[in-house]
């Protein structure tokens, strides 16, 4: 296995929390992805578990899918586990507060660069042939997640634009040594660091039948760590069908699939990437 960096399609899929079943008091709600990354080649499956309650008249064009939503939420990948609890508040349909704090544990599996690798500052070589699998050790941590995007649709024909800019604040701190190669992220970190995300996404949405809809479009993904000013980017087109309203229980199912080509990175500039996957939005009911 290469290196491990899923950039999850969160932001394309962003659109679809708003046709969760709103009832008038809290519910239990479940976020279920798996994703599958080549270049690097990896896998990772999330799931949350939260009690969600909606906010003002739903009916309302500023207040539709408003929430505050509170639970548990794992990452779970061949090489670690992200395991912790989350708050998520939407005061307003186009705006979205999230904030996590994890647990984080990362071991290897004598694979090229699969495991923690503790390095000497953020110009080390983290090429693969220099990260060998028999060289990886494990390390524990924590991480602090805060996100907050902005979303909106555009009605055209008989179909949306849907836009959706996210930006995130992430604190991570990762074993002893000063400086680690960063599955998560898919760079060089200090020991206790920041990095800041930005993730854009625009989407045309058609429906295709009453509760099927294909979307089309392109994301920007943006990876910035201050202190080493290093910069990673990437570019690419999106597809994924969302099927609505398929049982009681469950609200959406969307499979989604995505290229992708780096603009910018530390080892793989210029070269391409493809990520596939399926969602699945759970609403299991109101609290009795």
């Amino acid at each position: 296995m290469h290196r491990l960096a899923l950039l999850l399609l969160t932001l394309a899929l962003l659109p679809a929390e708003a046709s969760a079943q709103t009832t008038s008091g809290p519910h239990v709600v479940v976020h279920q992805q798996l994703a599958l990354l080549l270049n690097p080649m990896g896998a990772q499956h999330e799931l949350s578990v939260g009690l969600r309650s909606p906010l003002g008249p739903q009916g309302e064009l500023l207040f539709g899918g408003a929430h505050a939503e509170a639970g548990v939420i794992s990452r779970v990948a061949p090489i670690f586990a992200i395991t912790g609890g989350y708050l998520e508040v939407s005061p307003l349909s186009f705006l979205v507060l999230r904030a996590e704090f994890t647990g984080n544990a990362l071991w290897p599996i004598g694979m090229d660069g699969a495991g923690y690798y503790g390095l000497e500052g953020y110009e080390s070589d983290v090429r693969s042939s220099t990260l060998t699998g028999d060289s990886g050790g494990s390390a524990t941590g924590w991480s602090v997640r805060l996100r907050a995007a902005l979303q909106g649709a555009i009605p055209v024909g008989n179909g949306r634009i849907l836009v959706v800019n996210q930006m995130t604040f992430q604190h991570d701190a990762m074993g002893d040594a000063p400086f680690y190669y960063s599955v998560e992220h898919d760079l060089v970190l200090a020991r206790s660091d920041w990095v800041v995300h930005n993730d854009a996404v625009v989407l045309g949405e058609v429906p295709l039948e009453t509760d099927l809809l294909i979307r089309m479009g392109a994301y920007s993904n943006l990876r910035w760590v201050p202190e080493s000013c290093y910069v990673g980017h990437q570019v690419g087109p999106i597809v994924a069908l969302t099927f609505n309203d398929v049982t009681d229980e469950v609200y959406s199912i969307t499979p989604f699939l995505r290229g992708g080509y780096y603009t910018h990175h530390l080892t793989r500039a210029d070269e391409l990437t493809v990520l596939g996957g399926i969602s699945i939005g759970y609403d299991l009911g109101a609290v009795q």
